[in-house]
């Protein structure tokens, strides 16, 4: 083999090579047809079924069909340049963009599987009957996981939590994306996925299989929580409110901070300043003697005086009953 043919075999692994590094990346078939624009000097499109990626041009000079077997799918063609290597790229090209589309209907089949098992897990499911069938859809729960849900850009998260967890299940869940998360250390690197996500809600970690459903019912509810620092979530007082029922919550509610009607935002200010008086004055727009007027008549209709610690402790734990009430009722 001469030179100037081993130097155009090496270009062509080079640009194969490419093309499928971008599609396996997850970014599917336009930067398959990009990179062979780039290389052949000229617009490239590619057709295959309903998707459609690239520039045409004015001129088309060059196509090459993409088949399955001899099935013919579509095509990718070049306009506007004639490159001596045109219908060599274009070829692998075709492979490159059938391998995404391919590997597109794999993942929207997996997603499919995995929300329909997610959605099995908020019934009670036997433990092994859980391991099972999330063994059959390549994940290990057997000592358990963190449940995440995350709001924001579907794909991008999808694809960070293939990237931070390799043997996560996750699916889209209308709004927000729903993640088992099984890890070896607990929820430290849930944790950190959690953090790099952003706006997420993430459970303790869950070591019964059986008991992941209501982690993910937990990971939801604690995603509509504003304001909340994530180690707070997952801790304390908060942890153990989410993972109460609901009818507790309420009876919580009902013998601390419910008979206290329009004044709970008085309360839940004066408890964010550490119980002083000046600062919750300022935060609610009003006169010392105002908030000291409203505290009292806390203090009467509630029976915790939100001026002693005891009193302090149970107002806070009302309040935030309260705003895991209120979240449940954001859908």
């Amino acid at each position: 083999m001469s030179a100037l043919a081993d130097r155009a075999v090496t270009d062509v692994r080079k640009i194969h090579l490419e093309m499928i590094d971008a599609v396996l990346a997850g970014g599917g078939v336009a930067p398959v047809a990009t990179i062979a624009a780039e290389h052949l000097g000229g617009p490239v499109t590619v057709v295959l079924g309903d998707v459609v990626a690239g520039e045409a041009g004015s001129r088309r000079v060059a196509e090459v069909p993409v088949h399955s077997g001899e099935e013919v799918l579509g095509h990718v063609a070049l306009y506007d340049a004639d490159p001596d290597d045109a219908h060599e790229v274009l070829e692998l090209a075709a492979i490159a963009a059938l391998t995404a589309v391919t590997l597109r209907d794999a993942n929207v089949t997996q997603r499919r599987a995995t929300a329909q098992f997610l959605d099995e897990l908020r019934r009670p499911v036997a433990a092994d009957d859980v391991v099972g069938h999330a063994r059959r859809l390549g994940a290990d729960l057997s000592h358990g996981a963190s449940a995440l849900s995350a709001r924001g850009h579907t794909e991008r998260i999808l694809a960070t939590i293939a990237q931070e967890f390799p043997g996560a299940l996750a699916a889209p869940r209308g709004d927000r994306v729903e993640a088992l998360l099984p890890s070896a250390d607990g929820d430290a690197a849930a944790r950190r996925l959690a953090r790099r996500l952003g706006t997420t809600g993430l459970s303790p970690f869950e070591p019964d299989p059986a008991a992941l459903g209501r982690a993910l019912h937990v990971a939801e509810l604690s995603s509509k929580l504003e304001g909340v620092e994530l180690d707070d979530l997952l801790g304390g007082s908060w942890r153990l409110l989410l993972a109460s029922g609901e009818a507790e919550r309420r009876a919580l509610i009902d013998s601390t901070v419910g008979p206290a009607g329009e004044l709970i935002e008085t309360v839940r200010a004066y408890l964010a300043h550490g119980a002083n008086m000046n600062a919750t004055a300022v935060a609610v727009y009003a006169h010392r003697h105002t908030v000291a007027s409203r505290l009292e008549r806390v203090r009467a209709l509630t029976g915790h005086d939100p001026q002693t610690p005891l009193g302090q402790a149970q107002l806070a734990l009302g309040v935030q009953a309260l705003d895991i009430q209120r979240a449940l009722s954001v859908r």
